[in-house]
């Protein structure tokens, strides 16, 4: 028999909600504890001007300035856009946990973000395969994992380092992320050569540890200065750990997969999936309808 229930509680319970008092320095600085992705070193020219002020109480106009005085600066459109979208990612973490006053919506959300050229990375196959030996020849053998882990799935740097061994599945070949950043969780897959590696690696596992954790408990390693070195050393220097992302995505568009199962499987929007990536689902299909004609005659 079911239980009886007091919506008209629940929703007093709801409206009596306080906001918690969070400058903007303030919000940035706790959602970045919780991130551990720099946001607030990233974020300091914003918070040296907005900082001061409650969270609550900027509007979209106040980031509209700010952002076009960035481009008008000499700052990338690419530049002002991750800024905000780690502005909102701190917006988000904050009324997700109800810390925020009831109603409230995020100010980023009605901010335009500037047109940006798309950044198209070029690796090949061997490339990525040198890079992939390359990174296991380092003292630090947690670095080829991490690596390896990026080429395989395609995650964002992020999403691998705040891991915990509760959250890693060697069995399935697996890893949850509970959170990311679209706000939907999603499972990281790596194929069976990964996994003998992290065995290796990693001979004891205690579930409440950081895969990744640095010498700070707690906190995950950087590894720049690790990446820095493997990239030069393969010829590819200014290659970005977060372009290896664009190759996964790219190598699964011309494997014949759609955008929305690559979506699906990045743990990325279907429409910026689309912008990037579009004329690659295009040659795909086109492929198959031009094998369609073969069958046909």
């Amino acid at each position: 028999m079911r239980k009886s229930i007091d919506l008209t509680a629940a929703l007093a319970a709801s409206e009596h909600h306080e906001a918690q008092q969070f400058t903007l320095s303030e919000l940035v600085r706790a959602w970045s504890t919780v991130a551990l992705d720099g946001s607030d070193l990233r974020l300091r020219k914003w918070l040296a001007a907005l900082g001061h002020r409650s969270a609550w109480g900027i509007q979209s106009s106040d980031f509209i300035t700010c952002a076009q005085a960035m481009v008008q600066q000499g700052y990338k459109p690419s530049s002002s856009n991750r800024d905000l979208s780690a502005l909102g990612s701190a917006y988000r973490w904050a009324i997700n946990r109800r810390l925020s006053p009831r109603g409230f919506r995020s100010p980023t959300l009605d901010v335009p973000r500037m047109e940006e050229g798309i950044r198209r990375v070029f690796v090949t196959d061997e490339e990525l395969e040198t890079l992939r030996a390359r990174a296991l020849g380092f003292r630090d053998r947690r670095f080829g994992v991490f690596v390896a882990l990026l080429i395989d799935t395609g995650a964002r740097k992020s999403e691998l380092l705040l891991r915990r061994w509760g959250e890693v599945d060697l069995g399935r070949r697996e890893i949850l992320c509970p959170t990311t950043k679209t706000g939907v969780p999603r499972v990281l897959h790596f194929g069976p050569e990964v996994h003998d590696l992290m065995c290796r690696v990693f001979p004891r596992r205690d579930e409440s540890a950081l895969v990744f954790e640095g010498r700070m408990p707690g906190l995950p390693i950087d590894f720049k200065k690790a990446w820095s070195t493997c990239v030069t050393d393969i010829g590819r220097a200014g290659l970005r750990i977060h372009d290896i992302r664009h190759v996964v995505a790219a190598r699964l568009l011309r494997s014949g997969a759609t955008l929305g199962v690559a979506a699906q499987v990045m743990g990325h929007s279907p429409q910026v999936l689309a912008r990037r990536y579009g004329h690659l689902e295009t040659a795909v299909l086109r492929q198959a309808q031009e094998r369609s004609w073969t069958v046909v005659k």
